[in-house]
């Protein structure tokens, strides 16, 4: 019965795609979403999730690094608590199909991930990509936000480690479906981690060409107007260095070098992630004041060694 379920749950159309997605990041956004559509030829049903799903912690130790972190354990919700569902944040570029890993089967998990390399493992599992069985994940979010500071702090519960039993998070999307800032021969997804260097922000990423060409994709085709990227600029959400890049206003003549681009954004006093830089702060200053001599580690690396133990239980399962 269970493979039956899980086969009928492959079938599924749409894909249902999740996304992760702070006020500030509407273009990449979009973005991701075009390169999504561009490179599968499945009916796709992207929508995006927020911290207004969840009533937030009080405690501001436990406010959320993005104003998305918390939405993500609504997804089984919103879905009805059937079916499957992806996960992604919203920094992200797709170049494989989402087929490959939509169609990909549980085997009793109810979470899958990209299978871990020797690299990845010392990291520890990352979750900015998930394979859902909504069916299986009866989530209450608010219980989960709930329990923040009493079952675990913040940083485990962005693990999701611990919401599940041993075995119900598994490894075993495709490599290359989470490549950290990094691109190889097996990238179908390219994830721009550093913050203050994602390619909207910042214009010197090394690989923030492939950023600056689907954009440019975009605009060619009328899916994306450039007065959607001026509103956004004015917004302090993308660098002003976008526009003369993208030559939407003085044309497309000379292509600018990265230091004249930054030129740009010096001169127009843009802060890359200004609002979040101040969340990040006043979190850290909270958890300053109530833990001033930095006990807290030792939480952390309970945390980390559970993390660590799951990963060589994995590890011993397939062989």
């Amino acid at each position: 019965m269970p493979a039956n379920r899980e086969s009928k749950a492959a079938d599924e159309s749409p894909v249902r795609i999740f996304a992760g997605a702070d006020v500030d990041e509407l273009l990449p956004l979009k973005v991701l979403e075009y390169s999504i559509r561009r490179h599968t030829r499945l009916p796709v049903a992207l929508q995006t999730v927020d911290n207004s799903l969840v009533t937030m912690p009080t405690d501001p130790r436990f406010a959320p690094y993005t104003r998305f972190s918390y939405g993500r354990f609504a997804i089984p919700r919103l879905a009805g608590y059937r079916g499957r569902a992806i996960y992604m944040d919203s920094d992200m570029l797709v170049f494989g199909d989402v087929a490959e890993i939509w169609n990909t089967p549980f085997d009793g998990a109810k979470i899958l991930i990209e299978k871990l390399t020797r690299r990845s493992r010392r990291r520890g599992r990352a979750t900015a990509i998930m394979l859902m069985d909504c069916a299986a994940l009866r989530w209450d979010p608010e219980e989960i936000v709930k329990q923040l500071g009493a079952e675990y702090d913040y940083e485990e519960l962005m693990s999701i480690v611990p919401l599940l039993e041993d075995g119900e998070i598994r490894d075993a999307l495709p490599l290359g479906w989470n490549s950290l800032d990094r691109r190889n021969a097996d990238t179908r997804l390219l994830h721009f981690t550093r913050i203050r260097t994602q390619p909207w922000v910042y214009p010197r990423h090394p690989l923030g060409h492939l950023w600056i060409a689907e954009v440019k994709q975009m605009l060619a085709d009328d899916t994306l107007s450039p007065d959607f990227i001026r509103a956004e600029v004015a917004c302090g959400h993308v660098r002003p260095s976008l526009i003369a890049e993208l030559g939407i206003d003085e044309g497309r003549g000379r292509i600018l070098r990265p230091q004249e681009l930054m030129a740009i954004d010096r001169r127009a006093g843009f802060i890359p992630h200004k609002e979040l830089r101040k969340a990040v702060e006043r979190r850290d200053s909270a958890r300053a004041a109530q833990d001033p001599r930095g006990n807290g580690w030792k939480k952390r690396f309970r945390g980390w060694r559970k993390s660590w133990q799951r990963s060589l239980e994995s590890l011993r399962d397939s062989f």
